[in-house]
């Protein structure tokens, strides 16, 4: 399978993910008691950094405290938390973690909760289970489609959490639709930014070195998006979170460096990562950004950028994730080219 249909295979993919979770994941919450203690999330093999922005839409959305961490660092150091009814959440693509399926045993053991988000619902993981989310996304544990679709999923679960059992507020409506958009806003991008995205990818391939930013909703992307153009295109890439910028990198971004900021107009952080861009563009640094056209000050303050369609943060932060996942593939080819 060629790049460009593993990217178009994305929308399909992310639409039935998003359809079949409406019903499932609103039940799952409503059979699960919660209690006080904090959600516990673990991600397994690639998907440790997941788990770990798991925080920003179980706070946003149902208010919950979660202790998250990739499955190895919480079997080393954090097995204490697992206690009788904790709920423990394990994202594992394919499900053939054997550390995984460890953590899950000894969850049961203890009297846990153990739910399972993942895109193999007969593997050895799902079947050491109470609940199993699905995603609909065929492929490997590296997919780009079964990365998107999780990513949804989990932002996804935790607004259904907070539908299932809070009383509605008056943005809720616009959220609930702007996750039913994601496919036919990621076919627009797709169908209308090519050339953009192409564009885009030669410039990056040509620079000695780039760090990639993003604070939030956009800390994942930033992370995955620097993981993966180091895969496949240059290992002089890396993400850094946008208060660690600001005060510890900041003074490195000097001329012959480049900077690429992640954020969009409903993005809290927002205001961090103009300073932080300001700062660097003091600095000399060449200034990229990937954010939205409302989000005029960091529009107007880069030397390059692509703009996506202006979202709420949750469902803005997935796209941006596709986005990054399709300019990392075209990096590779630029770089071959």
């Amino acid at each position: 399978m060629t790049n460009r249909q593993q990217m178009q295979e994305i929308p399909g993919a992310l639409r039935m993910t998003l359809e079949k979770a409406r019903a499932e994941y609103g039940a799952m919450v409503r059979k699960v008691r919660w209690g006080d203690a904090p959600v516990l999330i673990c991600g397994a093999g690639d998907y440790g950094a997941l788990s770990q922005a798991a925080i920003y839409p179980f706070g946003i959305f149902p208010g919950w405290p979660v202790v998250a961490q990739p499955v190895e660092v919480f079997q080393t150091y954090a097995l204490m938390l697992l206690k009788q009814r904790s709920v423990l959440i394990i994202i594992a693509a394919a499900g053939e973690s054997p550390e995984a399926q460890e953590l899950a045993q000894t969850a049961k053991q203890r009297g846990c909760i153990v739910v399972v988000l993942t895109n193999t619902p007969d593997s050895p993981l799902a079947k050491l289970a109470d609940h199993v989310l699905l995603i609909h996304a065929e492929g490997d544990s590296d997919s780009p489609a079964v990365t998107v679709c999780l990513h949804a999923a989990l932002n996804l679960l935790a607004f259904e959490a907070a539908r299932a059992l809070k009383r509605p507020e008056s943005h809720w409506g616009q959220v609930s639709e702007e996750f039913d958009q994601l496919p036919d806003k990621i076919e627009w991008l797709f169908t209308q930014l090519p050339s953009v995205v192409r564009s885009f990818a030669v410039e990056v391939a040509r620079l000695p070195g780039l760090r990639i930013v993003g604070g939030g909703f956009y800390h994942y992307p930033a992370l995955q998006a620097a993981r993966r153009t180091r895969f496949l295109a240059s290992p002089q890439v890396g993400s850094v979170e946008a208060s660690e910028f600001l005060e510890a990198h900041v003074h490195f971004a000097r001329r012959e460096d480049a900077v690429l900021f992640l954020s969009g107009s409903h993005s809290k952080l927002r205001k961090l990562l103009h300073r932080c861009a300001e700062q660097a563009h003091a600095n000399g640094a060449r200034v990229l950004s990937l954010t939205d056209g409302n989000d005029r000050a960091l529009v107007e303050g880069s030397d390059l950028g692509i703009l996506l369609p202006p979202l709420l943060e949750a469902p803005a932060s997935t796209l941006a994730l596709f986005l990054l996942e399709w300019l990392a593939w075209e990096v590779f080819r630029a770089g071959k080219s």
